[in-house]
C-alpha cells in the first residue's frame, strides 16, 4: 500500500472512529459538544474551514476536548496547513500518549512535508500501538516497529 493511500485511509479512518467521541461541557449557550458534531457534519460535506472554525469554538468550550483538536489537526492537513496539523495532533498526543490514530496521523503529516525521521517514529508508535495498516504498511517495507 503506498504511503500516499496509507495517509488517506488513516485520516478517513480516524474521522470515522472519533467522530461520536466527544466530552459534555455544558456552559451557556452551544456546548462544545454541539459545535464539535456540526463541524463533523461540515467536514463530511466538504466544507474544511467551516468544520476548522466549528472544531475551534469547540475547543474555546472546551479546552480538554482531545477528539476536537484531534479532529481540527485532521482538517489542517487537508488544507496542507503542515505546521498548524502537527501542533494540533501533537496536543492530542501529549495529552494522550495512547491516541494511535494521532501518531499515525502526524506521521502521515511528516512524511508529506518530506520529515521520513519524524514519520518513521511516529509510524512506529501507532503500529506498536495496534494500528494495524501502518503495521501492514511497516512490514511491506520490511521495517519492524
Amino acid at each position: 500500500m503506498p504511503i500516499k493511500s496509507l495517509c488517506y485511509v488513516v485520516i478517513v479512518a480516524a474521522l470515522v472512529f472519533f467522530a461520536p467521541g466527544c466530552s459534555d461541557n455544558p456552559n451557556e449557550g452551544t456546548s462544545a459538544k454541539e459545535y464539535y458534531t456540526r463541524a463533523f457534519s461540515f467536514a463530511h460535506a466538504g466544507n474544511i474551514e467551516e468544520a476548522i472554525n466549528l472544531y475551534t469554538l469547540a475547543i474555546e468550550k472546551d479546552p480538554e476536548f482531545i477528539d476536537a483538536y484531534y479532529n481540527r489537526g485532521v482538517m489542517h492537513f487537508f488544507l496542507r496547513e503542515y505546521k498548524r496539523a502537527i501542533e494540533d495532533l501533537s496536543r492530542v498526543i501529549e495529552k494522550r500518549p495512547d491516541h494511535v490514530m494521532a501518531y499515525a496521523s502526524r506521521g502521515s503529516v511528516y512524511d508529506k512535508i518530506g520529515d521520513d525521521q519524524k514519520a518513521l517514529s511516529d509510524f512506529r508508535r501507532a503500529a506498536q500501538l495496534g494500528d494495524k495498516d501502518v503495521q501492514e504498511h511497516l512490514r511491506s517495507k520490511g521495517i519492524s516497529w
